[in-house]
């Protein structure tokens, strides 16, 4: 479960366009990723960085957790499972489904619905490659 969380809401990205998340030019986590050196691992850490203080929620196995009580279990698993993979295919593969108990892995921004993890955090991606 532990596992889970961490890699959770790590990576919790929510999609900018369908939440009100500042531009990704103007984030904290854009300036720091700027000052990397652009991989994909760097990609993956931006992403948690984007998320670690939103007002976000990580639906696994039925129980909610906060970015703020996911975020150092994410980096975690980050550090313990990335073995220089694409940051897209990564993200497809540790990103959806719970370890524990195969669910998939939901977020919601605010009193948004919950929507899959995978999917939001790929469309970050999408948009962060796209700068």
């Amino acid at each position: 479960m532990k596992k889970t969380i961490m890699m959770l809401f790590s990576f919790a990205v929510l999609s900018a366009s369908a939440f009100a998340l500042e531009p990704i030019q103007e984030s904290a986590a854009f300036k720091k990723y700027q000052n990397r050196t652009p991989t994909e691992l760097s990609k993956l850490i931006y992403l948690l960085d984007r998320f670690n203080t939103t007002d976000t929620e990580i639906q696994i196995d039925g129980n909610i957790y906060t970015a703020e009580k996911a975020f150092p279990y994410g980096k975690s698993f980050l550090a313990k499972n990335y073995k220089k993979e694409n940051a897209a295919d990564w993200l497809r593969e540790h990103c959806y489904r719970t370890k524990d108990e195969n669910k998939v892995i939901y977020i919601r921004f605010h009193e948004e619905k919950f929507r899959p993890f995978r999917d939001v955090l790929i469309e970050e991606l999408e948009r962060l490659n796209q700068i």
